[in-house]
This record gives structure tokens, sequence and C-alpha cells, in this order.
């Protein structure tokens, strides 16, 4: 219960610093206005339980907010259709300023999943009995040997080496 407290106020923590700095970006900026750069999204062929990526990207903005949910992503994915709402409301916060978008879903096609049943008629079954072959013949003998591995044994030989060198002082080196 503490570590899902704790794991929260981090979640916290790293949305304010996010925030904190989009806030600092956008302070020097001549223009502070939220402008829409980029907002895709599928609304064909769509199904009740179908999978929605919602990618959108604004300029000076600071965080956004999906049917009161704050996030500071530039998108979202759905999983089904039915946890939302067909309008779905995004909030885009800025600089002392917010614009709001209204997001149409609505599912246009339909899965008939209705169960069936099959019949089967004028069916026989003729069932035979195989009888299983004898795969080794009585006259036949297994014998299995067992298995060795003969190896040589190897040795290495020193052999000594001498290096001759001269003897020699500091002043014959210069």
């Amino acid at each position: 219960m503490f570590s899902q407290h704790l794991k929260y106020l981090f979640k916290q923590i790293a949305f304010t610093k996010i925030v904190l700095v989009r806030f600092l970006i956008i302070l020097f900026k001549r223009n502070k206005d939220i402008e829409l750069l980029k907002l895709n999204y599928e609304t064909n062929y769509l199904f009740k339980n179908s999978f929605v990526i919602i990618d959108y990207e604004f300029k000076n903005a600071l965080w956004y907010s999906f049917n009161n949910k704050k996030t500071s992503e530039k998108s979202i994915k759905i999983f089904n259709l039915e946890n939302i709402p067909p309008n779905m409301n995004i909030v885009i916060h800025g600089f002392f300023r917010k614009k709001k978008y209204v997001l149409k879903f609505e599912p246009s096609l339909k899965i008939e999943n209705q169960s069936f049943k099959t019949n089967f008629s004028n069916l026989s079954l003729n069932l035979k009995e195989n009888v299983i072959p004898q795969l080794t013949h009585s006259l036949i003998g297994i014998s299995i040997s067992k298995l060795g591995i003969k190896t040589s044994k190897v040795t290495i030989e020193n052999q000594t080496f001498n290096i001759k060198h001269n003897n020699y002082n500091q002043n014959e080196f210069i």
C-alpha cells in the first residue's frame, strides 16, 4: 500500500517537472499562443471495440487532459471504444491559456457473431481395426557395446635460452 502511494508521488513529481520545464521554455518566447501542429486519428472502419491511436502535437502546450485525465504524452491509445463517450474532449493547457477540441468516435461497422449449430445427416463411420506390426524379428539380435575414448599423453618440453648482452654505463649510452 505504501509503495502505491510512493509510485503515485513519483509520477506526480515527474509530471510536474515536465510541466515546469515546458513552462520555462514558453516563458521566454514572444508568441505564447497554442497552435495545432498535428492531430491524427482514425475515424473510418471503427467497430465498438476498436483500437484507436490519437497522435497530436501542439505548439506551446504544457499538458493535455482527456476526460479529466492529465498527461504530457504526445499520443494516447484507446483499446476499446466502449470505454469512452462518443464525443471525447481534449483540453490543451498552455501559458495561462487553454484550448478545447472535441473528437468524435462513431463506430460504423458491426460484427455479427451469433452462435450457430451444425447438423450432420446421413453420416456413417466405418471403423476398421488395424493390427500393429511387430517391429523386430525374433532371429535378429541387438547388442550395445561400451564406448571408450583413447587419448595419447601430450608433453611439452621446456627449452632454455640465454640472452647475450654487454654491460654499459650511463655515459656510454649518451
